[in-house]
């Protein structure tokens, strides 16, 4: 497990809290029936005490070596058997440690929280970087992929997705066009229409940008996104011609984020058409070319953001 996913894991909720108190009713329960604080089981009471300071901070890890040091303390015998208490200085050294150990443990996951934070913005900023290189080969589709990255994240949204996966999305659209880095300009920027032998050219870019992130393993999660963003629910897509449940929910939105883009944007053999017309022929090819969920999420958001009149 990453140290993102294990950030998320343990991100504070009713969940987690829970989790803790559990934690700290098995230590006490195992202790007290294990006869006492004569053996090693209050140790048991360190899981609880990282736990609450790993989820809630140095507070919690504060609150949670208290509450593990007074179930440990006065109110858990020396031996349960013979009924013999624990002395003041014992228990209360005990809990000065879980006390600490709870207050360190939640300072350092502050700092490994704000340092995901940090590596999550570079990231960010690393993919944009890159991506606004290779849309400059294009004048025709600057800022193209960021467009796109903004529609899906809205679909995503809308479609109620959880923000990882909004988050997943969003950046597999950023990356989807990369491949055409190792496309020809003189393809890129032809004035007019592709000749068949060009457009076999262009259709290889899932395929090139699929490479190119490939070769990064915090990327992989985008893989399916950017190579199949071509493909369509008849199976009649490009690069592998897969349909139907080989789709992926991604793809899909991603397909019709680019294609709304596409259609809305100036074109060196064609001007952009009006939003009404874009949306109209994503309708038309909803269920055979696009995902009827994604393009009814699109609507909604053109809806509202631009108030453009839609025939349901």
């Amino acid at each position: 497990m990453s140290f993102r996913h294990l950030d998320r894991f343990l991100q504070p909720s009713i969940w987690t809290a829970a989790l803790v108190g559990a934690a700290l009713a098995i230590a006490t329960l195992a202790t007290y029936y294990g006869g006492g604080t004569t053996h090693a089981l209050p140790h048991l009471f360190y899981v609880p005490v990282v736990l609450g300071a790993a989820s809630f901070g140095v507070r919690g890890g504060f609150v949670t070596g208290i509450l593990a040091g007074l179930l440990c303390g006065p109110l858990m015998p020396h031996n349960v058997e013979l009924g013999i208490p624990q002395t003041f200085q014992n228990w209360f050294v005990r809990m000065i440690f879980f006390t600490a150990i709870g207050v360190l443990v939640g300072a350092l996951a502050g700092r490994l929280r704000l340092r995901i934070v940090d590596l999550e913005k570079l990231n960010d900023q690393t993919i944009l970087a890159f991506v606004r290189a290779v849309d400059a080969k294009d004048p025709y589709t600057a800022r193209h992929s960021e467009r796109v990255a903004e529609f899906a994240r809205a679909i995503a949204q809308e479609m109620g997705l959880p923000a990882e996966a909004v988050t997943r999305i969003h950046r597999a659209a950023l990356l989807h066009d990369i491949g055409k880095i190792a496309i020809p300009e003189s393809i890129l920027n032809k004035p007019g229409r592709l000749t068949d032998e060009e457009y076999e050219v262009i259709k290889r870019h899932p395929v090139e940008s699929v490479r190119i992130v490939s070769g990064i393993d915090q990327y992989r999660e985008y893989i399916d996104g950017i190579r199949h963003h071509h493909e369509r629910l008849d199976g009649k897509g490009y690069p592998d011609g897969i349909g139907g449940t080989e789709l992926g929910l991604d793809a899909r939105i991603i397909a019709v984020a680019d294609a709304f883009e596409a259609m809305t944007s100036d074109r060196a053999y064609r001007p952009a058409l009006p939003p009404e017309d874009a949306v109209r022929q994503l309708q038309e090819g909803a269920g055979t070319q696009f995902d009827p969920a994604a393009v009814e999420a699109l609507i909604r958001v053109v809806v509202r953001k631009a108030e453009v009149g839609v025939e349901r």
